[in-house]
């Protein structure tokens, strides 16, 4: 799946060759660099020098990256286009896992969280009966709730899914 970094170009899926390096240089416009991603586990792939060649800043991919690999949460912005796959195996990419396909392809979304009070997933306050048909503004939201202390976790899943 390529999250281009222009904002109104739509994120899109690709059949490429997963045994080719080239391939995926091309999707990106230069070297790869990969960031393991969480919940579920996937590989978003970034131009390794994009910072040095001046790309513009990706904000899905952003978003994407702090969402699901938390270690990056307001540490670094991604640049430049970015392929989404799923986790390694033996080498070689996955297909894009299911959960994050339904989120990204148009399927109505949700916002969940965990706090220190409530280990388990809950709806996010202040958002339950909302339904997010543009994904990006769901991990927004998410990411905004992060500054409430009390909540440990966040996540954007499927409505209806729990």
């Amino acid at each position: 799946m390529l999250v281009p970094a222009d904002p109104l170009e739509p994120i899109r899926l690709i059949d490429h060759d997963e045994t080719s390096l080239r391939a995926a240089q091309a999707l990106v416009g230069g070297p790869i660099e990969p960031i393991d991603l969480t919940r579920p586990a996937a590989t978003l792939y970034v131009n390794e020098n994009g910072k040095i060649d001046g790309l513009p800043r990706n904000g899905r991919a952003t978003l994407l990256a702090w969402v699901h690999a938390p270690q990056l949460r307001g540490q670094d912005v991604i640049v430049g286009d970015a392929y989404l796959a799923g986790p390694e195996r033996r080498g070689f990419d996955t297909d894009t896992p299911a959960d994050l396909l339904a989120v990204l392809t148009g399927t109505a979304v949700q916002v969940q969280m965990r706090s220190r009070r409530r280990r388990r997933w809950t709806t996010l306050p202040g958002t339950v009966g909302t339904v997010y048909d543009e994904p990006f503004d769901a991990y927004a939201t998410a990411l905004l709730a992060l500054d409430d202390p009390e909540i440990l976790d966040v996540r954007v899943i499927p409505t209806g899914q729990t």
